[in-house]
This record gives C-alpha cells, structure tokens and sequence, in this order.
C-alpha cells in the first residue's frame, strides 16, 4: 500500500500530540529501560494492562534486573507469576534471564534479529523493545494495532499479517518519536478504537479514517468446553500432601495429587470451585482423603506455614484456603463400596 507523505505526517503528529497528553500512567513507563520493558511486554502478552500492573510492580520489587532474576530458582519465578496464566512465559523470563547473564553480560541486544532469537520473543516483542527501550526505528503489529489498521485504511477481511507490518513500517517517524508513536497506536486501540466500539468523537485520527469506526471482522469465540477434575486434600496434623506437576501448563508447580492417579477411602466433599483457562470451563471438587494403601509417591508433606512459598496452581491455593480453618484431618466418613462391599476410589477426571 502506498500512503502519502503528507498522510504520514499528519498522522504522525496527531499521534504523538495525543499521547502526550492522553498516555496512561502505567509503571513501566515511567522510567523505561530494556529490562522493564522485556518483563512488561512478555506480561501483557494475552493479559489485560488493568490485570498487568500488580503483578509488575511485584515483580520488579523482587526480581528488579536480569542478574536478580537469573540467579532465583524456577520455583520462585514460577511464585511470583502465580495467577497470572500462560506460564511459559515465566520459563521463558527466566531462561532469557540466564541466557543474557551467561552470555551478554546481563545485557539485552537492540536489534530485533537477535531479539528475536530469546525465548517467548517473537516479532512484536522484539519490535517494542527495540523502539520503546533503544529508540530503535522498529516497528510493532499487536491487536489492538491491527485493528486500528484494519478501520484507519477501511482493510478487507483476511489482509495478510506481512501487510500489516509494512504498514506500520511506512508509518514510523524518526527515532526520535518511534517509542512514543508505537506507543500512542497500542493507546488508541486500548482505549479508543475498541473491538465493539470506536469513540470516534475522541480519536484524534478520526477525519483521517476511511471506515470511521467501521466494523472490524472479529472471529467469535467458540463456547468454552466444560470440563470436570477431581482432588484429594490429604493432611495430617497441620501437613499437607503436595506432589510436583511434571508437565502440562502447571510443570514445576506443586498441587493436590489428582484423583484419577490415586485409590482413596474416607471420601468427603471439602470444597468445589470453578475456573476458565483458555478455551476450558474447569469444575474443580475437592474431597478429604486417605490412602487406602501405602505407596511410594513423588510428593512432600508441607507444613501450612510453608504453602506460602511454594508455587500452586491458583485454584488449589484457593481450596487450601477454603478450607484452612476446616479440621486439621478428614471427618469420619462410610468408605465408599461397590456392589460387592469393594472400597472403591473416587470416578477419574471427565473432559
């Protein structure tokens, strides 16, 4: 696409004139560098800034450079990250983190090549830090950036990923302003140019648009699948039995063995809760639990005073405190049997 020099700057200067006086007072702008930069843009991948800003200002406050973050433990990281999802991009952080350390020095690299090549930087990321942490002439494609294409040119359903991008590289000014134009394109889609509703009244760009908040092709998310899991709360005294999630989006976390893995007598609801992750409707039931018979498992007894500490999927640490003040061990319940008087174990998880 061809877009005019006088149409570029006039953009251009719109945008920069608004963010200076519309721009959110979000902590990782106020004192830029490339490591708040790189620990914002991987939180806000897929995560609302209003859900971003605790858990930044937490982090910064315990990891608050890379050396920091390299030299914490997985589990730590993984803590500190607890409930915001998508936990790859922790290991990513902190696999980026001992990278640098080990081999830059601590340092992350400018260009978005070798930005590229970190784990969980893909090229928005690589773009963001290029220009909003060096100054870099280096452009970015996000959501809300691509909308704000998509109605700003009046673009057909299915345009390529690849033309959106040469836009937004036709449209960079120098590198003096690059950070702050980047920035005021993501501001205006997050606040302005919203997926149902354009505020055309308060965009700045609005006699520039060719669709005027017209309708931007949204793909409708699919209902989420229901699905159903079981736990076990096994405690003795004021301890409680925690095993390691060895894969899955949980890997590195500890939580409630599942009962699909176990054979359990003295079975009593303690709670039941549910949740959405990704596309998933999550009925979580949690029983009071005893092993009918010993066995050798992977796991630890946890004092309470320790469950602080260690990393938990948010829905188990939400059950222990459901029931912290329950008693200290599981009531007195009928075993559950077959038809044959067999004590028999609780159903397997059901997708």
């Amino acid at each position: 696409m061809r877009i005019e020099r006088k149409f570029r700057q006039e953009l251009g200067r719109r945008l920069l004139a608004w963010y200076l006086e519309h721009a959110a007072d979000l902590p990782w702008r106020r004192s830029p560098n490339p490591y708040s930069v790189l620990v914002s843009e991987l939180m806000l991948q897929q995560t609302r800034v209003a859900a971003v800003v605790a858990y930044y200002n937490r982090w910064m406050e315990r990891f608050p450079d890379l050396s920091a973050l390299a030299k914490a433990s997985e589990a730590e990281v993984l803590r500190s990250w607890e409930g915001l999802g998508y936990y790859a991009r922790a290991r990513n952080l902190h696999r980026t983190a001992r990278l640098l350390v080990a081999d830059q020095r601590g340092r992350l690299p400018s260009r978005m090549e070798e930005l590229e090549r970190l784990p969980g930087v893909g090229r928005y990321t690589a773009g963001a830090i290029a220009s909003l942490a060096f100054g870099k002439r280096a452009p970015l494609v996000d959501g809300n950036v691509r909308r704000v294409f998509h109605r700003l040119f009046a673009l057909p359903e299915g345009t390529r990923a690849d033309h959106l991008w040469e836009i937004a590289e036709a449209l960079l000014p120098s590198p003096r302003h690059c950070a702050a134009h980047n920035s005021a394109l993501m501001e205006i889609g997050r606040t302005v140019c919203m997926p149902r509703t354009a505020d055309c009244p308060h965009c700045p760009v609005s006699d520039l648009c060719r669709s005027r908040g017209g309708r931007v092709f949204l793909t409708r998310k699919p209902s989420p699948t229901r699905c159903e899991e079981s736990a076990a709360l096994i405690v003795q005294g004021d301890r409680t039995w925690l095993e390691p999630s060895q894969k899955g989006r949980y890997r590195g976390f500890w939580r409630l063995p599942m009962l699909d893995a176990l054979r359990m007598t003295n079975l009593g609801e303690a709670c039941r809760l549910s949740y959405s992750i990704t596309r998933y409707r999550v009925h979580l039931v949690v029983f009071w639990a005893e092993w009918r018979e010993k066995e050798s498992r992977e796991g630890r007894w946890v004092p309470r005073e320790e469950l602080p500490e260690l990393p938990l999927p948010i829905p188990h640490r939400r059950a222990l405190d459901r029931t912290a003040s329950s008693p200290a061990s599981p009531p007195a319940l009928p075993m559950l049997r077959d038809g044959k008087g067999e004590a028999v174990a609780f159903p397997p998880i059901r997708k």
